[in-house]
């Protein structure tokens, strides 16, 4: 590697011997080497360091034991209607630092023990710095016995159970495309006076994303950006295939087909954070921002569909842990049952926080009738969450730490 100009990061070096011999690359794959890149990528980095205070944002898990302490009366419910199998699998990709993986199986073990001594936790994590992190923090617990790890689907197998991601998607690499004319161009990033910056190119053949522009028809205005995750779509397609019988949870921030096309998304969702504020340049300090984008559940909902899972709700937060909290309450007769506190319990479903802004698609497979779901009790119908006008994103909104949420 050459010599780094003043302020660079490593991997806008090698971005910038890469774009001197190609010219221009298509967005997505600046933000797949930006985010994954093996050695300088941003999610190289281990967990800790960018999430939390010290990070870049928070996330439900990271603020608090809540979302592990209710998330488990949804695992419980959920073996009860697979007919309490005598293994339960849990699968988790994007397990971040390990806080939800170990607060989930700590609830389990102490409010279901004969459920706990079932369970075959199995987290997908490639990244060796999260993995250590992963299982330094299962290890501290003394709840290795329960967990295996994998680096890649190819170790996977038809499971029985539960699978689960919480801010997964949003990750995910993203084609730009921008209305111009009667037409679309797909963003590119080049290298140009001593700067990334972005151009485009004509898209001559727009079969692949035929589904995605038809959508909003052909009367978007000059300039409308989409963002399209061609690998979200992958990822829902394996996730059909992997689950024999059981639920999908999917959390994250994301939009409805009639959210995304109001005059306020039309210059896309695309962000980026850098020490809990957002950052105004996309393609500065590549490997060292957060880069994301909102999900769209709509396109996603409808992949599931495609590849075996039944659509149960796409709730928003709010309602699907209020829902989890009332079951759970009225087994307390209405006291805040144990290890949950009122602080932790806002952080996940106050509008003001990630109440509002974060959503939950549940999908099924191989189950007859999940009406009993307690996370279903206050989701009206599919696309139920109030559309309003959201915030960009939650990401560097929440100022709460787990001490501070747990009461610690």
């Amino acid at each position: 590697m050459g010599r780094l100009k003043e302020g660079e990061t490593p991997l806008a070096e090698l971005l910038r011997t890469l774009l001197a011999q190609e010219g221009s690359i298509p967005f997505s794959r600046f933000m797949e080497l930006a985010l994954y890149h093996p050695h300088y990528g941003y999610y190289s980095q281990s967990p800790s360091r960018r999430i939390g205070r010290r990070g870049d944002y928070y996330t439900g898990p990271s603020s608090g034991p809540a979302f592990g302490r209710l998330f488990s009366e949804a695992v419980a419910e959920a073996w009860d209607l697979l007919g309490r199998p005598e293994i339960l699998d849990l699968w988790e990709q994007g397990a971040g630092a390990g806080w939800l993986a170990c607060d989930l199986v700590g609830s389990l073990r102490a409010h279901e023990p004969r459920l706990a001594a079932r369970i075959r936790y199995t987290i997908v994590e490639p990244r060796e710095l999260s993995r250590k992190e992963q299982e330094e923090r299962v290890s501290a617990a003394e709840l290795s016995n329960h967990f295996r790890w994998v680096k890649s689907w190819a170790e996977a197998e038809k499971l029985v159970g539960v699978f689960f991601s919480n801010e997964l998607v949003d990750s995910f690499p993203v084609h730009r495309l921008v209305r111009r004319g009667t037409g679309w161009s797909e963003t590119l990033v080049t290298w140009k006076e001593g700067r990334f910056c972005f151009t485009e190119e004509p898209l001559f053949s727009a079969s692949q994303w035929q589904g995605v522009l038809s959508e909003p028809g052909s009367d978007l205005p000059e300039g409308w950006v989409v963002e399209v995750s061609l690998d979200a779509l992958s990822w829902m397609r394996r996730v059909g295939r992997l689950l024999d019988r059981g639920l999908v949870f999917t959390f994250d921030y994301g939009l409805l087909p009639e959210e995304r096309f109001v005059p306020e998304r039309s210059g896309g969702t695309l962000r980026a954070y850098r020490r809990h504020l957002r950052e105004g340049d996309l393609l500065a300090h590549p490997g060292e921002q957060d880069l994301t984008a909102h999900v769209d559940f709509g396109r996603l909902q409808r992949v599931g569909e495609e590849a075996g899972l039944q659509t149960l709700a796409l709730v928003d937060q709010h309602h699907f842990f209020v829902g989890l909290l009332s079951a759970l309450s009225e087994r307390c007769e209405g006291r805040l049952p144990d290890g949950l506190t009122a602080g932790g319990f806002q952080t996940l479903a106050h509008p003001g926080f990630l109440g509002r802004t974060h959503r939950v698609l549940i999908q099924s497979k191989g189950i007859g009738n999940a009406s009993s779901l307690s996370c279903l009790r206050f989701a009206r119908s599919v696309g139920s969450c109030p559309p309003g006008r959201l915030p960009a994103t939650n990401r560097a909104c929440v100022s709460i730490s787990r001490n501070e949420s747990s009461g610690s």
